[in-house]
């Protein structure tokens, strides 16, 4: 990589960075990030993962109970990266029961918001290596980081945005590694391992690394299965400790307990088989509905149409749409069939935020590709409505009642916001308003420019 794009991706981590510091949550929006952060508050006040005694965990919902103490079910990586700089900031007298939004704050940016920056840069520095110019390559950063629900889940103590970063630095140095130095496939062992730490789904992204290592010699094969493999292991092992079984705590029903539950509401029941209609009822939520992906991310159809573009071309662009095809593909399934929290109160499904950083490799192909100027018309529209999306989520990743829409809560949420402080409410538009125009000079399309492509 040249000094230029090195500039270059200093440059997009330091705005991706700033886009959290100004979005990032301090305080508690929902259980996900609740479970976190009281699994931080057990570390580092009373030096355990237990979260009995912590006030974050006082009705709290996203928790188990094994051998009579209860523990956050989230996989711990996030949690521990969080109470390390939950100790670095303690000599400030920065803690999360003395001064707890300071905390939460800092907390999740530095946590969350780096690895977001990471995704970002990883995003630009995969475009260039495909062979597309400097502009291109930041206009798919660019859109990676603001046009998907990556956007509003970097502002909250989450994991996807870290799992779904890593599993792009995987591919890339897969992608790199074939060039004969061993040290990629060592980066990208290290990253899929983090992948999988931060969240159990990172196993399913990582297919798309196992396609790209396919015709791979053997020794790239253990090359990077050896540096993962010590991540999988401690995973299973905290799995052991905190639920008795190697099995993500959200397939270990036994456990969940005490869960503060409405009347007539149900917890979570993964391996339950549904009728076809059901199946149907949610593949179309989870695509066009509720949670759908096209719905939330129209940017997505962008994407796939790349993706096509991708493997029409040939060579290693062919490869890597297949991987990121089947990963995808795999991924959804796994949704539609394990998933059970069609009424979950989140903005979209937070689970495809896994899979964003991957889908935009797509993007780069698809801009170079498109000719008329319907498409280009058709485009556009995907990118700010996708932006104008991503940036209405960012008021409140977890609100709303049961079987509420994101686009009705986020507008409520929003609202209450211009209600109790209308000044920040329309600074929040203005952002938005240049954010927008921003996208807009960036993106650019052969149709207008034929030197776009580099």
């Amino acid at each position: 990589m040249n000094p230029v794009d090195r500039r270059v991706m200093l440059a997009v981590f330091v705005a991706a960075f700033a886009v959290c510091a100004l979005l990032t949550k301090s305080h508690v929006t929902g259980w996900n990030d609740g479970s976190r952060i009281a699994a931080v508050d057990a570390l580092t006040a009373n030096k355990t993962f237990a979260i009995d005694g912590s006030p974050f965990a006082v009705n709290l919902g996203d928790k188990i109970l094994y051998h009579g103490r209860h523990y956050s079910d989230k996989p711990p990586l996030l949690t521990l990266l969080a109470a390390g700089v939950a100790l670095l900031v303690a000599p400030l007298g920065i803690t999360l029961r003395h001064t707890p939004t300071t905390a939460i704050y800092l907390i999740t940016l530095l946590t969350v918001g780096v690895w977001f920056g990471i995704g970002c840069c990883y995003a630009y520095a995969f475009q260039r290596l495909l062979g597309f110019g400097p502009r291109i390559a930041a206009a798919v950063a660019a859109l990676t980081g603001l046009g998907t629900l990556a956007l509003p889940y970097a502002t909250v103590l989450t994991n996807h945005v870290p799992c779904g970063a890593a599993a792009l630095a995987g591919c890339y140095h897969l992608v790199r590694g074939r060039a004969g130095r061993r040290a990629h496939d060592v980066l990208a062992g290290l990253f899929f391992g983090l992948a999988y730490a931060f969240d159990a789904a990172g196993i399913v992204v990582a297919l798309a690394g196992a396609v790209l290592l396919w015709r791979a010699p053997l020794r790239r094969w253990l090359t990077c299965i050896a540096v993962g493999a010590p991540f999988v292991a401690a995973q299973l092992a905290f799995n052991v400790y905190v639920s008795g079984s190697i099995l993500p705590t959200a397939f270990t029903g036994d456990v969940w307990t005490e869960f503060p539950l409405k009347p007539g509401a149900t917890g979570p029941t993964p391996f339950v088989l549904y009728s076809a209609a059901d199946y149907a009822r949610l593949a179309v939520n989870l695509l066009v509905g509720g949670k759908g992906l096209f719905s939330y991310t129209p940017l997505a159809l962008v994407a796939a149409y790349g993706l096509v573009v991708m493997r029409r071309a040939g060579g290693v662009m062919r490869e890597l749409s297949l991987s990121i095809a089947v990963a995808t593909s795999v991924f959804f399934i796994l949704i539609l069939t394990l998933q059970n929290d069609y009424d979950a109160q989140n903005f979209g499904e937070r689970r495809y935020v896994d899979v964003f950083f991957l889908l935009g490799i797509g993007l780069g192909p698809a801009l170079t590709a498109v000719r008329s100027r319907a498409g280009v018309l058709a485009m556009r529209l995907c990118f700010a409505l996708s932006v104008a999306i991503a940036a209405l989520g960012t008021v409140s990743p977890f609100a709303g009642a049961r079987g509420e829409t994101g686009f009705a809560f986020g507008s409520a949420e929003f609202a209450a916001l211009m209600h109790r402080a209308p000044v920040q409410g329309c600074l929040d538009v203005l952002l938005l308003i240049g954010i927008l125009a921003l996208v807009a000079w960036l993106v650019p399309f052969p149709v207008r420019d034929a030197r776009a492509s580099g």
